[in-house]
């Protein structure tokens, strides 16, 4: 995303990252599920189109109020960064099973018996795994 609005931006390239950054942390990574940003705070973030929103509507209050204790809002992170976990854990272990099986979809199990004849690497005598041969 950063090269793509550098080639279309040359000169003016960094006004637009912090919305490229943006749009990056809010995105649903495709493996686990969850945004980055959830990830690491625990909840969804806050755009200023949201922040505008709420307080057109009343919905909150222009001043800074935390309305909980610190310990509280450590616990709730804590859960909820807990509940992000395990939902980008069950998810991420989805996804590799369907990576896993896209990617051995045309695979076969191999079977050999004894006389067989077949190709095999043998690793050199140095610990460098560019000398190897068959």
């Amino acid at each position: 995303m950063i090269s793509k609005v550098a080639a279309d931006n040359p000169k003016s390239w960094h006004t637009y990252l912090g919305y490229v950054l943006w749009a990056l942390r809010k995105v649903p990574n495709e493996t686990t599920g969850v945004p980055p940003w959830m990830m690491v705070y625990g909840r969804l973030p806050r755009g200023p189109l949201a922040v505008l929103k709420k307080n057109w509507c009343g919905l909150r209050d222009a001043r800074l109020n935390l309305g909980q204790s610190t310990a509280e809002y450590l616990h709730a992170l804590r859960t909820n960064l807990e509940v992000a976990g395990s939902y980008a854990t069950e998810h991420g272990k989805r996804e590799q099973q369907r990576y896993m099986s896209r990617y051995n979809l045309r695979s076969r199990k191999k079977k050999f018996h004894v006389g067989d004849q077949v190709l095999i690497l043998i690793p050199d005598t140095t610990t460098s795994k560019v000398f190897s041969h068959w």
